[in-house]
């Protein structure tokens, strides 16, 4: 790797080079958390008795024959000229009010060592922002003062304007505790903030010769995603391999704007498995990265998330979706939303990214064999969740490749997968839900009553339609044993949909009162439970069962 540089530098080494930030990097960003941050980890250092050093971050950089780009770290620098700025700001009011020459001494130092110098004749500044914040930064910071009571229209702008402002107050507010005329005592609490911060804040240096080794040592020091998330990384990087960066960042800005509420990092990891091996999280930067090395290849790669961003946030949201027109396909989106299944989502991608071309009536056929795979499998069974993540990439990618064009093949290849008819009935009649699993609940009685009574459409509204457990939560009306209310009053065999009144006027009351309101009940098969004569496990036990034998017809392998 072409590491050329690796160094623990203070502020005083890092901002004596001169630096640029790509035109691809996103814009300032720190509001007042981050600034508070840095005000704290300064007062802290500048008070401790024993002048310890504070470790700033990390900050790395592509050193091409040209320039110094800062790849990680534009936020902490940019940050930091404003403190420098805000500070020096005071040091030239006492000078212009005393002449006195220990201020003068330091705003020229400040000018000389940190911020540099800019005329007609050239360009000496130490750093230089990108094309959208450049001569903003440059004649409000660097060289001016933002007018602290005016707004700006651009984000990035007011955010700077509010970080200079903000510093200005910290200081101002320190040096109140000394008169104007405590001219030595006011420039050496500036001094204190000013040798503190150029000497004690210390940031980790490193510096590539190439750009695509700089973003690999961005991706491994943020694995974490603290700093920053892999969509912005992959962003950054797309960025830097496009010839057109304001088309390049209209493309991903309308990507993000379709996506609304997801995360646009499960996204890109989805469309990815969808065409390609399949790659994890903490691989898909490095993974992308190799693929995507043209203008050409970052132009079609955007062109391509752009497109199908829409698919992606109508399987996400599908009770918002516009994308489909077929209804079964709608209601199976929503289900498999209901069963919290996510995995799936490539192999639709792919459908709708094949040579072939699949209808929404196609798609809806999919959409319902992966409903029933994924009940079946993970909801009833408990296989291990993962397991279908590369399952579906690797069928998704066979969809894409044509391996598998039509929809009898998808499904026969999804079907090959499921469980057994006989481990399937096994783990359905002993399935006992979880408090949390409350909408799946309702989503697999809904499907055995409307499997009973094909005119019957289930009102699955919380408000409307209580899930009912029939030996209560609250057994003090009943005879039981304290250990089987604990196993048994979430089995599915104690559960059913009632409407609200009803369940409201029995609630926690004996098996005797409950009968007549589920004799009463529209919903089969709750009125057969009306025939019982008492109700415990035994009684569970056989209803569960008799449920699994509607459930293995619903969700036929």
């Amino acid at each position: 790797m072409a590491l050329q540089n690796c160094s623990i530098w203070n502020m005083q080494t890092f901002l004596g080079n001169t630096y640029h930030i790509p035109d691809y990097q996103r814009e300032y960003s720190w509001e007042a958390d981050e600034l508070g941050d840095f005000w704290d980890d300064l007062e802290i250092t500048r008070q401790d008795s024993d002048q310890a050093p504070h470790f700033f971050g990390q900050i790395v950089v592509h050193h091409d024959e040209k320039a110094k780009y800062i790849i990680d770290g534009q936020q902490r620098t940019i940050t930091s000229v404003i403190f420098l700025r805000a500070l020096q700001l005071f040091y030239e009011d006492i000078y212009l009010a005393t002449q006195n020459p220990d201020a003068d001494e330091r705003r020229t130092d400040i000018t000389s060592m940190y911020i540099g110098r800019y005329t007609s004749k050239g360009n000496k500044l130490h750093l230089n922002l990108n094309a959208m914040d450049s001569d903003y930064f440059r004649d409000n910071i660097q060289l001016g003062r933002p007018n602290p009571k005016t707004k700006e229209k651009k984000r990035s702008h007011e955010r700077m304007r509010k970080a200079y402002v903000f510093f200005y107050e910290k200081i101002e507010a320190a040096l109140s505790d000394y008169s104007p005329n405590e001219i030595d005592d006011r420039i050496e609490l500036l001094d204190s903030y000013f040798e503190t911060f150029s000497n004690r804040f210390e940031v980790l240096y490193m510096e590539a010769t190439r750009l695509e080794e700089a973003f690999v040592i961005f991706e491994t020091l943020n694995a974490r995603g603290k700093d920053l998330e892999t969509a912005d990384l992959l962003k950054n990087y797309i960025f830097s391999q496009s010839k057109d960066i304001t088309l390049a960042q209209k493309k991903w800005n309308s990507m993000v704007g379709i996506l609304d509420k997801v995360d646009p990092t499960k996204y890109i990891r989805h469309f990815w498995n969808s065409r390609h091996d399949f790659t994890r999280d903490k691989t898909l930067y490095r993974t992308i990265s190799k693929e995507i090395a043209t203008p050409k290849s970052s132009r079609d790669l955007l062109n391509d998330l752009e497109s199908c961003a829409p698919y992606y946030h109508a399987m996400a949201f599908p009770e918002d979706d516009i994308i489909f027109q077929n209804d079964k396909l709608i209601n199976s989106l929503k289900s498999l939303r209901t069963l919290k299944a996510r995995s799936f989502y490539p192999v639709i991608l792919a459908m709708k990214q094949a040579d072939i071309t699949f209808e929404d009536k196609d798609i809806a056929i999919v959409a319902s064999t992966i409903e029933t795979y994924m009940l079946r499998n993970f909801t009833i069974c408990g296989k291990v969740a993962n397991q279908s993540e590369r399952f579906f990439a690797a069928t998704a990618k066979d969809i894409y490749d044509g391996k598998l064009d039509t929809v009898s093949d998808i499904c026969a290849c999804i079907k090959g997968q499921m469980v057994s008819d006989e481990e399937f009935i096994n783990s359905f009649t002993v399935w006992t839900a979880a408090k949390s699993q409350k909408e799946i609940v309702r989503y697999i009685l809904s499907k055995i009553h409307c499997f009973i009574d094909k005119n019957l459409e289930i009102n699955l509204d919380s408000s409307e339609v209580h899930i009912e457990h029939i030996m209560p939560v609250n057994p003090q009306n009943w005879d039981i044993d304290s250990d089987i209310h604990e196993e048994y009053l979430w089995r599915l065999g104690n559960l059913m949909l009632l409407s609200g009144p009803l369940n409201i006027s029995i609630s926690n009351g004996p098996f005797d009162s409950k009968k007549e309101s589920y004799r009463l009940s529209k919903i089969e098969p709750n009125n057969l439970v009306a025939k019982c004569d008492t109700w415990d496990k035994e009684q569970i036990i056989a209803r569960q069962k008799l449920l699994a034998d509607y459930a293995v017809k619903i969700w036929e392998k």
